[in-house]
């Protein structure tokens, strides 16, 4: 929504930024006290708890990083250079952590929550280093503005990305330590490919707000550079789960692989609608796109719910990929305006 706004108005970027940060912190404030005391009532065990509350106040920070900032700039390739960086760091100090066994899920979140709030303080101070002049300033009818598209857009992200962000949560209280975690692997190689997709995303996202994004030619290229990515994606995760599973996990993770697999088809599937998605925004349709995330929840707890012969976290991998497919019906006619050209 903020890349809309900076390019359809960009007279307005200093009020846009400034509203972009102070309804971003919001959120991830909220998002921490809800999760606070959420955590308080759920039967899992005190390290558990610590570490949800230590992954909220982290995400506080990962809320604050100016993701739409760059890509509103074109500098994608900075972002994903300050991103990478925070990674591969993180990743270095839990792999040290496990050669040394003191490796806790407290110790991990702690981790993750500073790689979070490291992310937004050099993605910030890069930023302001690029654009010296540049000041986020407060307008009241800016962020009114915004907000009534955010709190509608708001909704259906969250609904959108549920299944997949707590499906190793709902497997831990319905299915059992054991069962969480098989489908962490899963739902790991899951946000792998996801956030690959996204980079994706986020690289063609100004393009389609421009003058050439509702074109047929476009739309086409659109459609090619998503499938050819998608393919490529899903057959890369796929060898290197068998790979992670024969060579480097223990062998009690050979039963992830009929998960691993679940998950891939969601993930595949899942890319159509983001590209609707994608359109539904630029288009300043976000209550269609609300309520095909509601239709996605709901489709997704009914499956759920049913009474399927698949054991563990699998039932939630099959959940997940019926709520993936429901978001589909952004691509059937949503997503397209009024009197233009049909994709066929």
């Amino acid at each position: 929504m903020v890349i809309r706004e900076s390019l359809q108005n960009p007279q307005n970027k200093e009020y846009i930024a400034g509203s972009y940060f102070l309804l971003c912190a919001g959120v991830g404030v909220l998002a921490f006290l809800l999760t606070a005391l959420t955590v308080c009532f759920l039967p899992i065990g005190n390290d558990e708890k610590l570490a949800y509350w230590l992954i909220a106040f982290g995400n506080l920070g990962a809320c604050l990083f100016p993701l739409a900032l760059f890509d509103a700039e074109q500098l994608q390739v900075e972002a994903a250079v300050i991103a990478t960086i925070c990674e591969v760091c993180t990743l270095s100090a839990l792999a040290f952590c496990w050669w040394i066994e003191w490796i806790t899920v407290p110790i991990a979140a702690v981790f993750f929550g500073a790689k979070w709030w490291a992310c937004a303080l050099i993605g910030l101070a890069d930023f302001k280093r690029r654009h010296r002049s540049f000041r986020p300033r407060i307008d009241h009818s800016t962020l009114l503005k915004l907000w009534r598209s955010a709190r509608v857009l708001s909704v259906g992200t969250i609904l959108n990305v549920a299944p997949a962000a707590i499906g190793v949560t709902l497997t831990r209280i319905l299915f059992g330590p054991i069962q969480a975690g098989l489908f962490a692997v899963a739902a790991f190689v899951f946000r792998a490919h996801a956030m690959l997709i996204g980079l994706l995303t986020r690289t063609v996202y100004p393009h389609v707000i421009g003058r050439f994004g509702e074109t047929l030619s476009f739309k086409r290229r659109l459609f090619a550079a998503y499938f050819g990515v998608t393919l490529t994606l899903t057959i890369m995760a796929a060898v290197c789960s068998e790979l992670g599973i024969r060579y480097v996990l223990p062998k009690e993770f050979v039963h992830a692989r009929w998960m691993i697999a679940l998950m891939l088809v969601a993930a595949t599937v899942r890319v159509g609608g983001i590209i609707g998605n994608m359109y539904l925004i630029a288009q300043q349709k976000e209550h269609q796109l609300t309520v095909i995330a509601i239709l996605s929840v709901v489709a997704f707890t009914v499956s759920l719910s049913l009474p399927i012969d698949i054991a563990g976290g699998s039932q939630v991998a099959f959940s997940t990929i019926v709520s993936a497919a429901i978001t589909l019906l952004s691509l059937v006619g949503l997503s397209a305006p009024p009197n233009s050209e049909s994709l066929e």
